[in-house]
């Protein structure tokens, strides 16, 4: 069974590493609760297929750019 592996960032904090869920849905909901929780409400998730990847499978931004609602890239 393969992992979905998510890091977040924003322009004052960002997540040392990366944390892993068991699905694509479970990893989205875990990235956006660090974001509002952790992250003061702003921020970008990247998730990732495998954790050595480097381009994403999909990105999530909540930011003034996105008028802090979230937006998905895929």
């Amino acid at each position: 069974m393969s992992k979905i592996y998510w890091t977040a960032k924003n322009n004052s904090n960002f997540l040392n590493g990366s944390r892993s869920a068991k699905t694509l849905i479970g990893a989205v909901r875990a990235a956006r609760k660090y974001v509002d929780g952790e992250l003061y409400g702003e921020g970008k998730v990247s998730f990732f297929d495998n954790k050595d990847d480097h381009e994403p499978i999909r990105t999530d931004e909540k930011s003034i750019f996105t008028g802090f609602k979230w937006a998905t890239r895929e």
